[in-house]
């Protein structure tokens, strides 16, 4: 296991500038603060980021929140307010990268859209996030993660195929939203060691949405088709699933025909590869019904510890469905060191870690997420203002 000495860290020395809200671009900016990048967390006076009052509290404290604002200094700040935007002019021109999730059209009522700041930073990597991209009639519509699943037609894929849309659990849009952002601002900041200057870079939900829908979306723009629910299994694939067994649930599957030969066998069923109906994946996929409740009826016989090891000795894939406490409390979790802490004012704060490593190495988080304004006087010091300015910022209530 890697020790902390050991590591270092890829973003040392790069400044970012966090003016997004919710999920997408915090959780981009805390990936950048994880590998060593300076991030300033700018939020609203009093109320702060919306996601801090969401979901379950820890200490009275949002966990949703402190997921994706890790490795962050906090300074809150009315954008409203000259003497606010001011102090954004001033930490833009200290940033390398600025992101904001602001519905389009409204930064630029402030004064700090991309083409007022490049004045004041040519060098400035200004990335934007929005729900449904910059252009067209639904531009400034708000939207989050269920609304982009909606409007993607990601839910009208998932779910029982005789139930009805299903909202994926997880905020896939809104995380994968936070990838996309974290690499299109790194290939910014790679253009930029060529070209010398900075550029706008533009994210929405709705094109992440679209783009890890995957071979659904190419197979219907090439052939008309739309996908069907499936459950815990795919459309286009026969056996693949979810199946419940004598004391929990499986998911297994055969991805090719000499895998259908292997996974009958790992069943104890030799006799259904002597089925006409089930020859190959046409004829598999055209009876789905009848060998989903075949395999389901079979499923029941065993434990699932039972089926795992008989699967696993054919090289047939199967992993248990487990629950969180399964998940990570496994052993491969902890082998894999996706399991991290901080040390927060309230105590040892437990999250998941970065979901990559460069030479075998994890960097850890850098600082616990931020309290509300919890770093505004020391960063605007930080920049030439006096403690009588700060009071007198306070006092007006641009800070």
């Amino acid at each position: 296991m890697t020790t902390e000495s050991e590591i270092t860290l890829p973003l040392e020395g790069l400044k970012i500038l966090d003016l997004s809200r919710v999920l997408a671009g915090p959780f981009c900016c805390a990936l950048m603060g994880e590998q060593g990048a300076d991030v300033i967390k700018v939020e609203r006076p009093v109320t702060g980021d919306e996601n801090r009052r969401w979901g379950d509290l820890w200490h009275g404290e949002s966990i949703d929140f402190m997921n994706v604002n890790r490795n962050k200094r906090g300074i809150t700040v009315d954008l409203k307010s000259d003497m606010g935007q001011e102090i954004i002019r001033k930490l833009a021109g200290w940033a390398d990268v600025l992101v904001e999730s602001f519905p389009p059209g409204k930064v630029e009522k402030f004064g700090l859209d991309y083409p007022n700041l490049k004045e004041v930073n040519k060098r400035l990597v200004y990335c934007s996030l929005s729900a449904f991209g910059d252009k067209g009639e639904l531009r400034s519509k708000p939207g989050y993660d269920g609304t982009l699943q909606a409007f993607s037609g990601h839910m009208l894929i998932t779910g029982e195929a005789d139930g009805g849309p299903v909202r994926t659990g997880a905020s896939v849009i809104d995380m994968s939203t936070g990838f996309t952002a974290y690499s299109a601002i790194m290939t910014a900041l790679w253009a930029r060691e060529k070209s010398g200057r900075g550029q706008r870079v533009m994210v929405s939900l709705l094109q992440t949405a679209l783009s890890v829908m995957g071979s659904h979306a190419a197979v219907f723009l090439n052939t008309g088709h739309q996908p069907k629910r499936a459950g815990g299994g795919l459309s286009h694939l026969s056996p693949y699933g979810a199946y419940k067994t004598k004391d929990g649930y499986i998911s297994a599957g055969a991805l090719s025909q000499d895998a259908w030969i292997r996974f009958c066998r790992a069943l104890g069923r030799d006799d259904l590869t002597r089925e006409a109906c089930f020859a190959d994946l046409p004829q598999r996929l055209e009876n789905k019904k009848q060998l989903d409740d075949i395999l389901s009826e079979s499923f029941l016989q065993k434990t699932s510890a039972e089926w795992i090891e008989r699967f696993e000795a054919e090289k047939v894939v199967i992993a248990p469905i487990n629950s969180l406490s399964q998940s990570l409390g496994h052993p491969q979790v902890e082998a894999n060191d996706l399991i991290v802490s901080t040390d927060h004012p309230y105590g040892n704060l437990k999250l998941v870690g970065l979901p990559f490593s460069h030479d075998g190495k994890k960097t850890k988080p850098q600082r616990p997420p931020p309290l509300l304004g919890q770093h505004t006087d020391e960063i605007l010091m930080e920049f030439g203002y006096s403690l009588a300015e700060i009071k007198t910022l306070r006092k007006d209530g641009a800070i």
